[in-house]
């Protein structure tokens, strides 16, 4: 099991960066051709009317938002080498349970004298939504982050990830929120 991405607990898989924006334009790549794009009605006056309502997000929409944005959230805790600031950044996406150990994680980390660095690369495979669980099985490539000598910068032997990490995250749905619960990495590479 693997959660709050810490260096010390998933080798070779040390680095927890995402790029959020690159999410939606590849879920939108997904579908090829553009979608139709419906007009607002024109008003009397000959403008556009307003629409005064909208649309709520789907489940699904929900869950990946709390995925990218936990993702996002680790990133920063992990940069901030404040475990004050990581406890806040963590707060809104992670159920509260796993909060502790993943800040004593960074906190470990921070001590030795080695700070995070790099990019992963989410590429989502599948979101499935069940009553109050949700499961997204995304297929990282963390081969561009690890760990670093604070002082020298040379990267921590090992510590280096992988082009397609097999990842699958439950999120649970807790107080009106989806809560990252717990992270397991499949044993097979993936493709994206």
């Amino acid at each position: 099991m693997r959660l709050g991405r810490s260096r010390q607990a998933l080798r070779p898989r040390h680095r927890a960066v995402i790029v959020a924006a690159a999410i939606a334009p590849a879920l939108a790549a997904c579908n090829g051709a553009p979608a139709p794009v419906a007009l607002p009605p024109m008003s009397a006056s000959g403008t556009p009317a307003v629409s005064t309502t909208l649309a709520s997000p789907s489940a699904q929409q929900q869950v990946i938002a709390a995925f990218t944005g936990y993702n996002d959230a680790l990133s920063q805790a992990e940069q901030s080498r404040s475990a004050v600031q990581a406890r806040d950044m963590l707060r809104p996406y992670l159920v509260a349970s796993r909060i502790n150990a993943t800040i004593q994680t960074m906190i470990s980390i921070w001590a030795s004298g080695e700070v995070f660095y790099g990019q992963d690369v989410v590429h989502i495979l599948s979101v499935s939504v069940s009553g109050t669980t949700a499961f997204v099985h995304d297929c990282e490539n963390t081969s561009s982050a690890g760990l670093e000598n604070a002082k020298t910068g040379r990267v921590v032997p090992g510590s280096t990830g992988v082009p397609d990490l097999n990842l699958v995250t439950r999120l649970d749905l807790m107080g009106g929120h989806w809560l990252v619960q717990s992270q397991v990495i499949e044993d097979l590479p993936c493709a994206a």
